[in-house]
């Protein structure tokens, strides 16, 4: 029986405030979860293309190029020719999308601080829950 005081019922309540805080500060960025996403790794890997992005996602090619777009469009990604070929397009974060992924960044900074200081022993539920994801995949 599913009630609010189970840990499984506990933990998908955390889950739903966790989105809701995101997506209303990412509204405010004018980005969706995904795009913010994007913004995330391009940070992570400079010069990365979208096949990677696509991996990192788990989202097909068409709808990867469409997220890439659209950053394209609001001036926080821009594509560069590869040295290494006449092919491939890296992508890189313009200034104002370095700016935003550092916002995004802090977005989850300030859920890690809420979790981190309401918990006694933040290192042993971190183990705990990575052995619950391993035990349910």
């Amino acid at each position: 029986m599913q009630t609010d005081s189970n840990i499984s019922g506990l933990i998908y309540q955390l889950a739903k405030l966790q989105k809701y805080f995101l997506n209303q500060h990412l509204s405010d960025l004018d980005l969706n979860s995904d795009q913010a996403k994007v913004l995330t790794f391009v940070a992570a890997h400079p010069g990365t293309n979208q096949r990677q992005i696509s991996i990192d996602l788990s989202r097909g090619p068409a709808s990867v190029s469409n997220l890439v777009k659209r950053l394209i469009q609001q001036g926080l990604l821009e594509k560069q020719m590869a040295p290494h070929s006449d092919r491939e397009r890296q992508l890189f974060l313009t200034e104002a999308g370095k700016a935003t992924a550092t916002e995004v960044h802090e977005l989850f900074q300030v859920l890690e601080k809420a979790f981190a200081t309401n918990v006694k022993d933040p290192e042993a539920l971190t183990q705990t829950l990575k052995q619950l994801l391993v035990a349910l995949q």
